[in-house]
């Protein structure tokens, strides 16, 4: 099949050989947190036994070892501003407090996540998790409700802080009474009911997919009383999926010793022997090993050198005259040191890093709190593990893998720590090795991590925006870039990079062709090192550090510039007053600023990210967050390289001159910022503060903070000629953390410093959503004249939420960033929503110049709450250049209502820009149908996405019998979808969701050159279109308001083919002889609240659209809400709802010629493919990546991969200019 080269596309703004259109020959409410999946996963929380020792030792300071007498620690009950202790600080002090601050976090364990028991070593009511009935510390879930109250995570803390050190150290009691509990006959006391002390059904229902684990706290070497018997030293017979133990197999090693009654015996046996008989239990069939298990490779290699012994090597020697001779009065043997080596291919069942379990069992996990707990000098030939918290896998972990070294006797105190270290691998946990008083809260909440991990029953982390850095290009190797957010740490996020490699061909033999070779992808490459944004900015300064050096700006009410987001003793902050009352969340004459500076240092140098304060004690009061970055939910990635447009005016020049600066990922998060990362590595070159969020950053501190929209928006850069200078600039919004838009100037990324602020940043126009308009009433003269028209200004700006358009040949391009036709550069905008005039405007902002204005065209004339004018606001716009000159002539976008307008930029006077057919005039207004089976279309249907634009290349016949001609249709399609997801309700998924459409609507009007040359202008039409021979101009026209019956278009349907899978028919056809009848057509969406929220393109330089259409979820992000434990598995979305992939053309609706969807995925694309042209995609960003004869859809960041064909070269395809 011939194939096209790449095409000199035009960004959108679609530069056009001027014939083609000239003539016939050619107020919301909006959420403030994210979507998250509507599916939830089947989830049933863990069982958790933390078992404390409360020993007298533990009232000895933290470094103290055993000398035979006891020595009691300093009374310090918190750690140094460094989070360090003393070393002499109480043992039991900064256990309270690693267990209080680890179960105060509500991050870490929400409602109903974990069900907990505890039990101490020796004082106390609660020393026994195995009393009788329900006691205080039976199993319940964390905030489980007792009474009328909900008291467990309460009840818990009180035992941590009424423990009292006394006695020895008899560890096996612990083991040995959790391990009973979870072996006590099934009643409603049961550790295993799924309502413990209930009366209800669920108190007698047992699930047999809960996970068991006992987390056991020492801090020295058991004595007193022992028990456990031989059990790792025994053999056990296979048991269902259990596979059959053996003490001499070389499988079992690390697990086998000869001795008795130890506490690895106790882990050994809770985890081996079944705690219940699988039949008590429901869906016991159900439990399944951890997804680490299941991704482990089949066998792993352990092999280790070393000494096994001495020989004789030879005899003693004398030397006379330099040669040896015997000594015949020698008895002695010189010796030489023999060495082995063993080796062992570990399969991983019996691999202590992975839990193969499928049957009841407890896994457990150990920690040992002091150097007693973790040496044993009486075994010094064992030598742990280099990494210790938690142990790591090298040093004596082999050895007693391959059978170097066995386990001692534990006979004697100096031997038994090993003991910890035993347990936890006998438990398929981990042993940690505390040595420092501040890892003990590492330890505990690395453990609740890890336990939290097996059982979560939301995705860690949800997909959001994605960007990639050669879009549809024909490269080897193409950066992808995927944001992801997590709800459940804590609304933490980060940016990942992937890199897509060279398709492979593999034999797909056919009948007809025994040796046909097809294509297929290998998976994407993980770049910066396997790394994160975020573990890059964590990785950038200590947590415990100041982070002095980070480059934060932001934007100064005082000085009108921008100012380093820096606020210390020494140096204030740039901010105005006013802007300073805002950060502190106070009125302005509340009270004086002084005495609050303080917090406001404190603020700021949290959103920079210092966490010193971070914690939950009165020293510690802000929010403690899982990382610096927070989430990325809306906002699109905006990748930024070498500039790569083709304009004119010494551009080549600035192209040479930064041709090697650094490829920046912009990005907005809602911590407060706009990010600039770098491409290469990740690593943070720049974060922005705009001034709309400054007055909510102090909420990002409280400790209850609830989910909220900051830096929401989607940023764009684009090259504009200032002067004699060429400029890179960026446009961020804030999308519904606020209204109105930012200016950076990012032409080169090695002059970001906080000396360059005031030039970096070039305005901020963002306001909060509750800020109040300027009051102008105490000025007078020219300054009230300005102060009034700024508020006019201002009352048409609302929250930009619209995702920005993009060069369709050169993704790094925003289309909005244009050059006009009076000659000057700006930035093309919708008006966004809740402006509050209510009404659909166009914004145009200047870039170049100094005066920075503000154009605006408004669609409508109606009063505010009136008609056009009625929470409505314009979207993204597609701007066009008719007559290539680089300069944009006609804009189209939609409104919230419905409305596709039109405005006419062709004229070089500013002043005469407008609506195209007149105020309250759009192109067309969508209107829909209620329900899927509804005959009225009578329904709003919002227009929050960009359009997309292409001259119609079809043919019509006009006349009829032997006078009929057939002629060019002419004019415009422009192709928009409809949806929204933006306020609560758009969200219900328990109401039916209106249904939306894809349309193609035709714009009929002509162009013509004005007679001195200077600019086109609308031809007002002349002659007769609908007879032959047609030579004439059609008079400009709108489409009008969508009918009941479809007219004036033609409607296309959805017809399913197997699934989600789906082929488009034309139900009423566009061909040339009905053409005449119909202005486009329409294609109605057919999933439950399927939507167009995101832009649609090209598809392989065609006139073929891909879109990219979905059905957001709910916003449910608790498992706490209804909760139903139920070990049925649910399919979990590891993004938030479902999108779907449709390819039709632009002029008639109609399915590619050529199969583009390998529907049976056998690599052929054929009649096998039944002509599926719509399938299910991964949700995010549209990513497609074209390599050699196929293009690889990586939407969604490059998990699941989609192959597709190309589109076959057409000689007549057109051929778009850059912009000059």
């Amino acid at each position: 099949m011939p194939r096209n080269k790449s095409l000199p596309f035009q960004k959108n703004l679609l530069a056009i050989a001027i014939g083609a259109a000239l003539t016939p020959a050619w107020a919301l409410d909006m959420v403030q947190e994210p979507p998250l999946p509507t599916s939830k996963s089947a989830f049933v929380a863990p069982n958790v036994i933390i078992s404390i020792d409360d020993s007298g030792s533990m009232n000895w300071g933290v470094k103290t070892t055993w000398d035979g007498s006891s020595k009691e620690g300093k009374g310090y009950t918190v750690p140094k501003d460094d989070r360090t202790w003393y070393s002499d600080a109480k043992r039991i002090n900064v256990l309270k407090y690693a267990l209080t601050t680890v179960f105060n976090d509500r991050n870490l364990i929400p409602e109903n996540k974990l069900r907990i028991a505890w039990q101490s070593m020796n004082n106390g009511t609660q020393k026994n998790v195995n009393a009788a009935g329900m006691a205080i510390n039976s199993m319940r879930p964390i905030d489980a409700v007792v009474g009328t109250n909900k008291v467990h995570r309460d009840n818990f803390l009180a035992f941590v802080n009424g423990l009292a050190p006394g006695s020895g150290t008899p560890l096996h009691r612990l083991p040995s009474q959790a391990d009973a509990y979870m072996r006590r006959a099934l009643n409603s006391s049961s550790p295993w009911a799924t309502d413990p002390g209930g009366t209800g059904s669920k108190a007698t229902e047992y699930l047999g997919c809960r996970r068991n684990y006992h987390i056991l706290m020492t801090d020295g070497r058991w004595n007193g009383a022992v028990s456990g018997g031989t059990q790792d030293g025994t053999d056990w017979p296979a048991l269902g999926n259990r596979q059959a133990y053996s003490t001499t197999s070389n499988q079992t090693k690390i697990y086998y010793d000869n001795y008795a009654d130890t506490i690895s015996d106790w882990a050994f046996k809770s985890w081996m022997s079944p705690l219940q008989p699988a039949t008590s239990l429901k869906d016991s069939d159900k439990l399944k090993p951890s997804k680490i298990y299941e991704e482990a490779p089949i066998t792993e290699s352990f092999s280790a050198t070393r000494k096994t012994g001495t020989v004789d090597a030879q005899p003693c020697l004398k030397w006379i005259k330099n040669k040896p001779k015997t000594d015949a009065n020698c008895t002695q043997w010189t010796q030489q040191d023999v060495f082995g080596t063993k080796s062992v291919d570990l399969q991983k069942y019996w691999n202590p890093k992975y839990n193969p379990a499928t049957w009841p069992h407890m896994v457990t996990y150990t920690i040992g709190f002091s150097d007693d707990a973790i040496t044993w000098p009486g075994a010094s030939d064992i030598l742990g593990p280099s990494q210790t918290v938690p142990f790591g896998y090298d040093n004596s972990f082999i050895d007693l893998i391959t059978g170097f070294q066995t386990w001692p006797d534990m006979d004697a105190e100096d031997k038994r720590a090993l003991d910890l270290w035993h347990a936890a691998i006998n438990g398929r946990g981990r042993f940690y090795a505390v040595s420092e008083a501040q890892q003990l809260s590492e330890a505990f909440t690395e453990i609740i991590g890890k336990i939290n991990e097996e059982s979560a029953p939301l995705p860690d982390e949800i997909a959001g925006g994605g960007s990639t850095s050669g879009y549809n290009v024909s490269q080897s190797n193409a950066g992808i870039f995927a944001s992801v957010y997590s709800p459940k740490r804590g609304w933490s996020g980060s940016i990942t990079a992937t890199r897509a490699v060279e398709p492979e061909e593999f034999a797909c033999p056919t009948a007809a062709d025994p040796n046909l070779k097809c294509i297929r992808f290998p998976d994407t490459i993980a770049g910066w090192e396997g790394k994160s944004t975020a573990d890059r900015l964590d990785e950038a300064w200590p947590a415990d550090g100041s982070v002095d050096t980070r480059l934060v700006l932001s934007w100064s009410d005082d000085t009108s510039q921008g100012i380093p987001f820096k606020w210390s003793t020494s140096t204030a902050i740039g901010y105005s007053t006013a802007q300073k009352w805002a950060l502190l969340g106070v009125t302005l004459g509340d009270t004086a600023l002084d005495p609050l500076k303080t917090q406001g240092i404190n603020i700021v140098n949290y959103i920079r990210g210092d966490r010193r304060l971070e914690g939950t004690t009165a020293d510690k009061p802000l929010r403690v967050r899982y990382s610096r970055q927070g989430d990325v939910v809306n906002s699109e990635i905006w990748y930024t390289g070498r500039p790569s447009s083709n304009y004119g005016m010494g551009y080549s020049s600035f192209v040479t001159a930064q041709k090697n600066r650094t490829p920046i990922l912009y990005v907005g998060g809602n911590d407060g910022m706009l990010h600039g990362f770098s491409a290469t590595d990740g690593k943070e070159l720049i974060a922005y503060v705009p001034r709309g969020v400054v007055g909510g950053l102090k909420d990002l501190t409280d400790k209850d903070y609830q989910h909220r929209y900051y830096v929401d928006g989607s940023p764009m850069t684009g090259d504009i000629k200032d002067g004699s200078n060429w400029k890179t600039l960026l446009v961020g919004t804030l999308g519904a953390g606020g209204k109105g838009y930012f200016l950076l100037n990012v032409t080169n990324p090695a002059g970001f410093g906080t000396a360059s602020a005031s030039e970096l940043v070039v305005l901020d126009r963002t306001r909060s959503n509750t800020e109040a308009l300027p009051n102008c009433s105490a000025l007078s003269g020219a300054d009230q004249t300005a102060c009034n028209a700024l508020v006019e200004e201002i009352k048409d700006i609302g929250n930009i939420t619209a995702q920005p358009g993009r060069n369709p040949a050169n993704k790094q391009e925003a289309t909005q960033i244009t050059r006009l036709n009076n000659g000057r550069w700006a930035v093309v905008m919708g008006n966004g929503y809740n402006s509050t005039n209510q009404r659909p405007v166009l914004l145009m902002q200047y870039l170049d110049g100094t005066d920075k204005k503000l154009i605006r065209i408004q669609a409508t004339t109606d009063v505010t709450g009136s008609g056009n004018a009625n929470d409505n606001g314009l979207a993204s716009p597609a701007l066009v250049d008719l007559d290539g000159d680089g300069k944009t002539d006609v804009v189209y976008a939609g409104d919230n209502l419905g409305n596709l307008w039109k405005f006419d930029l062709t004229s070089t006077t500013e002043s005469d820009w407008k609506v195209a057919f007149g105020n309250n005039k759009p192109l067309f207004t969508a209107r829909g149908l209620a329900t899927a089976t509804a005959t009225t279309r009578d329904k709003v249907q919002p227009i929050t996405a960009p359009p997309i634009v292409r001259p119609n290349d079809r043919s019509m016949t006009v006349g009829t019998g032997t006078s009929a001609k057939t002629v060019p249709v002419g004019g415009m399609m422009v192709a928009f979808g409809t949806g929204r997801n933006l306020t609560a309700n758009d969200r219900r998924t328990d109401i039916t969701q209106p249904v939306q459409t894809l349309y193609s609507v035709l714009d009929n009007t002509r162009y013509r050159m004005k007679t001195d040359k200077s600019s086109l202008e609308v031809h007002p039409g002349a002659g007769d279109c609908t007879t032959a021979p047609a030579t004439c101009v059609p008079a400009p026209a709108p489409v009008g308001t969508m009918a009941t019956n479809g007219a004036p278009l033609a409607k296309q349907t959805i017809t399913t083919v197997s699934g989600d899978f789906a082929t488009v028919n034309a139900t009423q056809e566009l061909k040339t002889e009905t053409w005449k009848d119909y202005k486009g057509w329409y294609l109605d969406l057919t999933f439950a609240g399927e939507r167009l929220l995101k832009p649609m393109q090209f598809f392989d330089g065609s006139n073929i659209l891909a879109v990219y259409s979905e059905s957001p979820s709910g916003t449910k992000n608790s498992e706490s809400d209804n909760i139903n434990e139920s070990c049925v598995p649910v399919k979990v979305d590891t993004s938030a709802g479902s999108q779907f992939r449709t390819l039709v053309n632009i002029m008639d609706g109609k399915i590619p010629k050529v199969q583009l969807v390998d529907y049976d995925n056998n690599g052929i694309f054929n009649a096998d493919d039944q002509k599926v042209a719509r399938a299910p995609v991964k949700t995010g960003t549209p990513v497609l990546i074209t390599k050699r004869d196929r293009i690889q859809d990586l939407t969604g960041g490059g998990g699941a991969r989609d192959t597709l064909n190309r589109m076959p070269e057409q000689s007549m395809r057109p051929s778009w200019r850059q912009l000059k």
